[in-house]
C-alpha cells in the first residue's frame, strides 16, 4: 500500500459531533498528522468563513473546500470554483419557495435568507463561524457567485419527497445531495467534493492510491469514490457506507482517530 500522502475529511460527523466541540483525542491525532509528512484537509458543506475557522482553529495550512466543492481557497485565493448559474439559482429559489421550504441562499461568500426564522438560523449557525443577512425577497438581491442553496427541513418524509422531486427537476443540471438529516444541498453538478479531491490532486501532484477520504453523509460518496482509502463512520448513511473500504467506530467514539493512527501515523 502507497504512503497516505493527504487525508481529506467532512467535519461534521466525521471529526466533530453536533456540539461542534472536537475531542482531546480528536485534536492529538489532528496535531500528530500536522506533524507528519501527510497533508490535512478539510471538506465540508460550510461556507468559507465557516470552513476557514475551522482550519485556523486545527491551525491548517492547507486549502479548504468549501460549499460541498464549490470552492477550494487557500486564504484569500480561490484555487477553483463551480457556481450555479444564476438563472437555475432563481429557478430553484422560485421551486422551494412555491413549497414553503426554509432557504439558505450562498451568495459570493454571504449567507443570505428571506425568512428569518431565529429558531432555524441560530440553530444552523451555532458553532459554525457564521452569521447571516435577512432580506425581504431573494428577488431583490444580485446573485452573483451562488455556490450552493441549501433547503433545510426537519420532517423526515418531506425531505425524502423533496430529495426525490428535486433530483428528478433538476437532473443532469444541478447536483441535489442530502449532508444532514436536515440539509438539502443544491450546488452545480461541478461542484463536488470529488471534483475538488481531483482538483487538489492535480494541484499537489498526488495519485488517487496515495489518498485518504473520511465522511458520514451522502455528499462524501463522489470524495470517496476519488480516494484509495475509503472511509466511513460508524455513523455514516447506508449509501456512503456501501462504497467504503472500512466503516469505523462513530464520530462520538472518536472512530475516525484509529483509522489514522493505523494507515497514516502507522501506530
Amino acid at each position: 500500500m502507497s504512503k497516505v500522502k493527504l487525508w481529506i475529511t467532512d467535519i461534521d460527523g466525521t471529526i466533530v459531533d453536533e456540539t461542534n466541540i472536537f475531542s482531546k483525542k480528536m485534536l492529538e491525532t489532528i496535531e500528530k498528522v500536522k506533524n507528519s509528512d501527510t497533508k490535512m484537509v478539510i471538506a465540508t458543506g460550510r461556507m468559507f468563513d465557516g470552513a476557514k475557522g475551522v482550519s485556523d482553529f486545527l491551525g491548517l495550512k492547507t486549502p479548504v473546500v468549501c460549499y460541498q466543492g464549490a470552492v477550494v481557497r487557500l486564504g484569500d485565493d480561490i484555487l477553483h470554483k463551480a457556481p450555479v448559474k444564476p438563472e437555475l439559482a432563481r429557478d430553484v429559489i422560485k421551486t422551494l419557495r412555491e413549497k414553503n421550504i426554509h432557504t439558505n441562499l450562498y451568495n459570493d461568500d454571504e449567507l443570505i435568507v428571506e425568512d428569518d426564522n431565529k429558531e432555524i438560523m441560530r440553530d444552523y449557525c451555532q458553532g459554525r463561524y457564521v452569521t447571516y443577512r435577512a432580506v425581504e425577497s431573494f428577488d431583490d438581491v444580485e446573485l452573483k457567485n451562488v455556490y450552493k442553496l441549501l433547503a433545510i427541513v426537519y420532517d423526515e418524509q418531506k425531505m425524502l419527497e423533496l430529495i426525490d422531486f428535486m433530483t428528478k427537476k433538476y437532473l443532469g443540471r444541478l447536483t441535489i445531495v442530502r449532508s444532514h438529516k436536515n440539509y438539502m444541498e443544491i450546488t452545480d453538478p461541478n461542484a463536488t467534493k470529488g471534483a475538488a479531491l481531483n482538483f487538489l490532486k492535480d494541484y499537489w501532484g498526488i495519485k488517487k492510491d496515495e489518498v485518504l477520504a473520511s465522511g458520514d453523509q451522502d455528499n462524501d460518496c463522489e470524495m470517496l469514490k476519488n480516494a484509495g482509502i475509503k472511509i466511513a463512520m460508524g455513523n455514516a448513511s447506508e449509501k456512503l457506507k456501501q462504497i467504503a473500504d472500512y466503516i469505523c467506530p462513530t464520530v462520538k467514539q472518536d472512530g475516525i482517530c484509529e483509522v489514522i493512527e493505523r494507515y497514516v501515523l502507522c501506530e
